[in-house]
């Protein structure tokens, strides 16, 4: 019988990493075997796939698909998957391979870097050709969502770094208002340098500031530069104020003839006939709104958007396709927008061009879209903090009323779920604001497969209560059902 030679293979691990791996009993019949003998003698963590010198393509790299295109002395590469995280070692290398009892060797554990002085990356490669329309689909998910702000409004303005020279003479400036308390007026030239840094960190979070959002970016320009606080001024800023204020102005002239749509929507070519004037129906985003107009993603236009969105109406008759729904409503966030604000479409009529939109999944993920913050996370985190205060509104309802709010307060006291307390308060604030909880809530049982579902004209045609809690006297103020979603959101 005859006895298979050992193969010796050069397996490249990284960019400047490569490693030698003998096969005592030759190549190996399956490719899982090989894998495995592989991932044994280098010692490699998570999936991979190899990749061999193909000599029919001029020994470019290619997928090893079977262990017998391989030959003694070859060269493999291999490939990990997107979602494995391999250590490596302080110099790139990765870690030191595992020996059996029939492999001698020098090594020597002293030489091996201690768990302190690696570095955990991940290792990303292209996808495999399998999955070829769900990539493109995800990079035109990813596409779309580069378009989109990313964040709101923040709590502390953070005043960004101007240009070298104007930075340089703040810096003596600030210096020289140190030690003498000298203020500076500045030229011209750096004024508009430091007008433009703050208007083209404003315009990242909202192209139509409010006026406390002018004031607050003024208060944070001189509290980073004081030797920029005004003389006379009753705040220090005021001028500051009212030079931003022309500033952005300005500078939506400019988004405006380069085509920024949230800037266009309001030209006078969009006005009604006879109301033609600049300031009649200024569409901007209320409060919570962050991406209130988006821009068509790269290389799209709304022609090429109602192809994706006439394909959406299909995808969304398939069962289990949940996230091709997710891609294609990405995709198509901002035709939606510009339905909305251009066209002011009934609820019915938009219901039947967006069936999808009315899902639950996806009628968080546009609220995420709209306002960046994810919807369901952010109620039941208020919910949950405002519980007590909502316990006080309860126990000052007396009659038939109260006796039914003190049934779910009392079950709420009784139980350590959270879920149900929060079920408790939502039932009894839904009696507080004359409601029936069971229109809103319904029990069913999962062995009766009987369907769970809420009313839409609860959440349509009905006004909705927000709490607005004193310190003195809770008291609750109604609002419109937008009015309702801004404030989850702030």
């Amino acid at each position: 019988m005859a006895v298979a030679s050992s193969v010796r293979l050069r397996v490249i691990l990284g960019e400047d990493s490569s490693q030698r791996v003998i096969l005592r009993d030759g190549v190996p019949h399956s490719m899982s075997e090989l894998l495995e003998e592989v991932q044994r003698q280098c010692n490699l963590p998570g999936s991979f796939r190899l990749q061999f010198r193909d000599p029919d393509f001029d020994h470019e790299f290619m997928n090893l698909t079977s262990p017998s295109d391989l030959q003694d002395k070859a060269t493999v590469k291999v490939v990990f998957s997107p979602t494995t995280h391999v250590t490596l070692c302080q110099d790139g290398s990765p870690p030191p391979p595992y020996f059996g009892a029939s492999h001698s060797t020098n090594f020597s554990p002293a030489l091996s870097p201690s768990p302190s002085s690696s570095d955990t990356v991940i290792l990303s490669t292209p996808p495999s050709t399998s999955g070829a329309s769900s990539e493109s689909s995800l990079e035109s998910s990813s596409e779309s969502a580069s378009s989109l702000k990313s964040s709101q409004w923040p709590s502390v303005f953070d005043v960004p770094r101007f240009s070298y020279d104007s930075e340089l003479k703040l810096q003596h400036a600030n210096t020289a208002f140190k030690e003498g308390g000298t203020f500076l007026s500045p030229e011209p030239k750096l004024k508009s340098s430091i007008l433009d840094g703050l208007a083209e960190e404003i315009v990242k979070y909202k192209l139509y500031p409010t006026d406390s959002d002018f004031e607050e970016v003024a208060k944070a320009l001189i509290k980073k530069h004081p030797c920029l606080k005004e003389q006379g001024s009753v705040t220090g800023c005021s001028g500051w104020k009212v030079s931003l204020k022309y500033k952005l102005g300005n500078y939506r002239t400019k988004l405006r003839n380069v085509g920024c749509m949230e800037v266009t929507v309001n030209s006078l070519k969009h006005k009604l006939q006879g109301k033609s004037s600049p300031a009649y129906g200024v569409k901007k985003p209320r409060r919570a709104e962050v991406n209130y107009c988006p821009s068509f993603p790269s290389g799209e236009t709304a022609e090429s958007l109602e192809r994706v969105r006439v394909n959406l109406l299909s995808e969304g008759k398939k069962n289990n396709n949940d996230q091709t729904l997710k891609v294609l409503m990405d995709k198509t966030f901002a035709l939606r927008r510009h339905e909305v604000i251009h066209e002011s479409p009934l609820i019915t009529d938009f219901k039947t061009r967006w069936p999808a939109l009315f899902r639950t999944k996806e009628v968080s993920a546009e609220f995420e879209r709209i306002t960046t913050v994810p919807l369901l996370t952010r109620f039941f985190s208020k919910l949950d903090l405002h519980s007590a205060k909502l316990l006080k509104v309860f126990a000052k309802r007396g009659g038939v009323q109260g006796r039914k709010i003190m049934q779910h307060v009392t079950a709420m006291a009784q139980s350590d779920y959270v879920e149900v307390k929060r079920e408790s308060v939502l039932r009894a604030l839904c009696l507080y604001l004359n409601e029936e909880p069971d229109d809103l809530i319904r029990e069913y049982m999962v062995s009766k497969c009987v369907e769970l579902f809420v009313k839409p004209t609860i959440l349509l045609k009905k006004l909705l209560a927000c709490l607005v809690f004193d310190d003195e006297r809770p008291v609750l103020h109604p609002i419109t059902v937008p009015q309702c979603w801004s404030s989850l959101s702030s």
